[in-house]
């Protein structure tokens, strides 16, 4: 992955956010919603997009008549953060080689 090519559904602080979140483990919107400090309704436009972009699913069940959605992040979705994480290494390991001794 290069600087030109990293996905937009990695541009954004709260998806990524998300994502770190979900790597552990599948979380509920309102775990979520406390992981990240998001507001309810930023917090679903994110999780639409990400879902819709193929990073990850949702269930939805209810308890009594509450909706009760529960989030997984994707193997496409792993894999793409993973790949975000090692180009952001690789930058750092290149910065560090180029840095003028002092």
């Amino acid at each position: 992955m290069e600087l030109s090519q990293i996905p937009a559904a990695l541009q954004s602080r709260l998806r990524l956010s998300v994502i770190a979140a979900l790597l552990s483990g599948p979380k509920k919107f309102r775990t979520l919603q406390d992981l990240t400090g998001a507001t309810a309704g930023n917090l679903g436009k994110q999780l639409e997009q990400l879902e819709e972009e193929g990073y990850l699913d949702s269930k939805k069940e209810f308890v009594g008549r509450r909706p009760n959605t529960t989030y997984r992040l994707l193997p496409y979705g792993r894999e793409q953060f993973t790949q975000y994480v090692a180009l952001l290494e690789s930058l750092l390991a290149q910065a560090e080689e180029e840095k003028p001794e002092t």
